[in-house]
Order: structure tokens, then sequence, then C-alpha cells
């Protein structure tokens, strides 16, 4: 059975709301909006249409924390069960993985936020993540630095043991209720005295222990305190490190965080980009990973690497039947100036 299978075997049982019923009152042209600010662009580095999002105006405060949701009973409860399930389907997973391949760093640390089981990195990051990830469980904490120096540090953070422990990349996990608990624990950080938002990163923490990236996927709607938590994490995060927020418009309804099912995907892709650049992420943009990359294609829209495949994807998801919708909202953590620290600086 696929993974996309086991979404929809478990479907009456999560209520969980599927692609075709939130397109059914949102379909948004994605680039018209005012607040996107430059026409999108790729690149051979980046293959899919990337538009930047403008900041929030001055007199725009960030929403009082915690967010509402329907359902308030706690998460720790919600999420006892192992869900041992995807929640994009395959050809969304896919898009993914060629997007990390091209944009995540080989090396370094890389924090996989609200994680699960899979984590979708392409296969030769999981492989070289892996391989870190068994020598710092054969050597102990002290190879630590020789590891991440040399391979791929990843860690998961996420709401259940069992899911966790059976990702292989992570070479270390934590589990902890963010909506309860905002801030990055300091078990992460052990040379830092705190991991709290207000640090400053370049005097408390070990640039060794920094973050190099981190990533987020079709999560970041349910964190009642998104703006706390991404400030916490930009005061952990290297100059230069970068947040990846991935999105699509399947969610547990009764979880999801303020307005999320009240407004449009577009809408939506604003919040998130107001969310970082409230918490100090700057050069934030939306990356559109909707459609096979120019690279899947071929030249002049041609077949590519994946022949009719991809002709048939695209053809279902202008029909409705198939294709999860994926975007990446995200940001980098700049240099500071002016006086202005923890990547608060101006561009």
């Amino acid at each position: 059975m696929t993974p996309a299978s086991h979404l929809h075997t478990f479907f009456p049982h999560r209520a969980y709301l599927s692609r075709r019923l939130l397109l059914s009152f949102s379909l948004p042209t994605l680039f018209a909006s005012a607040t996107m600010s430059t026409a999108p662009n790729t690149s051979s580095s980046n293959p899919y249409p990337t538009t930047s999002l403008t900041p929030p105006s001055s007199s725009s405060l960030p929403p009082k924390e915690p967010l509402p949701r329907m359902d308030e009973t706690p998460d720790t409860a919600f999420y006892s069960q192992p869900r041992f399930v995807t929640h994009i389907d395959d050809a969304a997973i896919s898009r993914l993985r060629e997007y990390y391949h091209s944009t995540l760093p080989k090396q370094g640390r890389i924090l996989d936020l609200c994680a699960s089981w899979i984590s979708h990195f392409p296969t030769e990051m999981e492989e070289t993540a892996t391989k870190t990830a068994r020598a710092l469980a054969k050597n102990g904490e002290n190879a630590a630095e020789e590891a991440e120096a040399e391979g791929l540090n990843v860690i998961g953070l996420g709401m259940n043991v069992a899911e966790l422990d059976a990702n292989p990349i992570f070479s270390k996990t934590v589990v902890q209720d963010l909506n309860s608990s905002p801030a990055l624990p300091p078990s992460l950080f052990p040379s830092s005295s705190s991991s709290s938002s207000s640090s400053s990163p370049s005097s408390s923490h070990n640039e060794q222990e920094q973050l190099d990236a981190t990533t987020c996927v079709v999560s970041i709607d349910y964190l009642t305190r998104p703006t706390t938590i991404l400030s916490s994490i930009l005061s952990v995060t290297k100059t230069g490190g970068s947040i990846h927020l991935v999105i699509s418009n399947r969610c547990f309804p009764t979880k999801v965080a303020g307005e999320w099912l009240r407004v449009s995907e577009e809408e939506r892709l604003k919040i998130v980009g107001n969310y970082l650049w409230w918490a100090g992420w700057r050069r934030v943009e939306v990356v559109d990973l909707c459609r096979p990359s120019a690279k899947e294609e071929g030249p002049e829209g041609g077949q590519g690497g994946g022949g009719g495949v991809l002709a048939k994807l695209r053809l279902a998801m202008m029909m409705g039947g198939g294709g999860d919708p994926l975007w990446v909202v995200r940001g980098v953590k700049v240099a500071e100036k002016n006086g202005e620290g923890g990547g608060h600086g101006e561009l």
C-alpha cells in the first residue's frame, strides 16, 4: 500500500480535510496579489517559481498568542497515538524532495520541526544523515563535533516518541509540545546557558551547535504561538541560515490555529510570511511547488525526466482530482546591522 493510500485509509478516523474539499471554496491566483512584491522567477539552483513577500506594515502587529482553535484540548492527548502515514501525496513528496535537494545544506545541523517518522529528504541526504546518526549513537556525544563537521546532523522535534524513533536520520530527538513550551530546549545546545528567543546566539551558543537550516512540513498551521516559536529558532540559527515552512491544504480542522480555515490559500501564505517577518527573519519568499519544476518538465515544457506521469499530474491538478498543491514560505537570518540584533536588521 502506498503512502498516499495510507492517508485515505485513515481518512474516516482523522477528520482530515481533503485537497478537493478545501479547493471547493478557494482557487486563488497565487501571484496576482499586491502582497507579492515581485514577479515569480526561477534559476538553475531554484527551478521553481519564487516570489518575494512584502513585509507587514510598521503599524501591523503580530496577533495575540496563543491563537485560538476549535479544539483546545491538550495536544499531548491528540498526538498520543502514532500515525505512520504521510500528509501529502506521492507527487508532492517527490517535488519536495527535489526542492530540498536544490536548497538545503548537505552538511551541518538541520532541525526538523514538528517531525515524524519520515522527513522527505532526498535519498543522498537521508543516507548522509543516517550515517551521522549511527556514528553519534556508537561513539557518544564526545564525537558530536567531528561528526557534525563531516556529516549532516538532523534533529527531530515532534510530539510522538514512536514516530520520532522510527526516523533513522535523526541524531537526536526531542518530544515537546511547542504550543505549551514554545522555546527550543537547552538540551539541544549543551554549551548554551539559555535558548530563549531573547538570547543572542552569537554570544550564548557555540557556533558548532547553531542551526544551518530548519524544516517544517505541513505543520505551521497547528502552532498557536508561531511568532514566538520562529523567534526562538532564529536565535539559535547561524547568520545566513534558513527556515523552510512547507504548506499544503490538508489539515486536522479542529486543531489548526487562528483564521486558517477562513482564508484563501494565498492569504495563508501571506500570514505565514508575516509570522517570519515578525519573528525577525528576512528575505521572506514563497516558492511554488504546485507544478513540476522546469528541470522535471524538460526544455520547453517537454517530458524531461518524468514523461507522461508529469503530464497526467498537471492534468489531474487542473481537474481537481489529484496532486496536492505545495508551497514553501522561507526566510533567512541576516547579519546584524545598525545595532539591531538577532537577525532583525535590514537586508
